[in-house]
């Protein structure tokens, strides 16, 4: 039987001791493709892995979707005396670590804050390490908002009216399709209100009325410690453009509170998992992993190795002690 994470699920972060661990992340395979041809063998492939199917005059998006697999690198390092250090770290010392928010290594293309909200991000940015801190909503089961959330590991249903992400847990989304406007007495919420129009073979998700009490991203390796809070007046604009087996997401974000100009992230994909693949239920527990995490984070040491070294993983030290 195969289980299946999506990355925010499992992309848990703690700090034991003085090393710095990371939950290994799990994805399902890309869908292989299907012969031309033959019939598809999962509900919303294609035919052939090219051609994109068409429903109601519009891509199909039915399907279980999700992001392809990333290479694992090696986890484990044995010392001399036999002993075996599996490593959780998802880096392994292939990326440098960012421990600063002035690091070079910061991604270039992070929300334009003002300047007057850029000053509590860094001060938010100052307590992470390996992109995790306790402050992270995520830390308190809280769901992940937009765009943070994406759209991967996700069954689409999708009718004429409205199309229905359902990813297993808090994070389920309706887009609505039938020309209806957003409500004019929207209460905010984790994930929002979202409707959306096609224009040509591109779905247009439109999403407002996102609570203040998520952030916008979050990362492995620190590279996004300028990308966090938000205000409730986020407004989200994805275009959806499906070819084939794979669905490109443009995403822009706008927040006239707290950005000088609007944020575009860089495309992101996903892929139809193989009919093998299926979506499992998640729950997360406040008092278990996430009480386990907030109550247990170490600060940082400027001595760990990991710091020390600007990388994760037992591969920045010449054995396990790091000697």
């Amino acid at each position: 039987m195969k289980y299946r994470f999506s990355s925010w699920k499992t992309g848990l972060g703690v700090l034991l001791g003085a090393s710095l661990m990371t939950v290994v992340l799990l994805a399902p395979r890309p869908a292989a493709s299907q012969a031309s041809g033959k019939a598809s063998q999962c509900l919303g492939c294609s035919v052939d892995g090219k051609t994109t199917p068409m429903v109601d005059g519009h891509p199909d998006l039915n399907g279980f979707w999700n992001t392809p697999p990333a290479a694992s690198p090696e986890q484990f390092q044995r010392a001399s005396d036999g002993s075996i250090l599996y490593d959780f770290s998802l880096d392994q010392g292939k990326d440098e670590l960012c421990t600063s928010v002035d690091d070079k290594c910061q991604a270039p293309n992070q929300p334009p804050y003002k300047p007057e909200y850029m000053a509590k991000v860094k001060e938010i940015g100052s307590t992470e390490v390996g992109g995790t801190t306790a402050l992270d909503p995520e830390k308190s089961c809280k769901p992940a908002g937009l765009p943070r959330s994406g759209i991967g590991n996700a069954q689409f249903i999708q009718t004429p009216q409205v199309l229905a992400m359902v990813h297993g847990d808090y994070t389920d989304r309706l887009i609505y399709t039938d020309g209806r406007p957003h409500p004019a007495d929207l209460e905010p919420s984790y994930m929002g209100h979202s409707i959306g129009h096609w224009e040509g073979n591109t779905l247009v998700v439109d999403t407002i009325g996102l609570s203040d009490d998520t952030w916008l991203g979050g990362d492995v390796g620190g590279r996004h410690m300028l990308t966090s809070i938000h205000s409730d007046k986020e407004h989200v604009i994805e275009r959806w453009t499906r070819e084939g087996d794979v669905i490109s997401v443009q995403t822009t974000v706008e927040d006239p509170v707290m950005f000088s100009k609007p944020w575009v992230l860089p495309a992101r994909r996903v892929h139809i998992a193989t009919p093998d693949d299926y979506l499992v239920n998640y729950f997360c527990d406040g008092s278990g992993v996430s009480g386990l995490l907030k109550d247990h984070y170490i600060k940082p040491d400027p001595n760990d190795r990991d710091i020390k070294n600007k990388c994760s993983g037992h591969r920045c030290g010449k054995d396990v002690t790091g000697h």
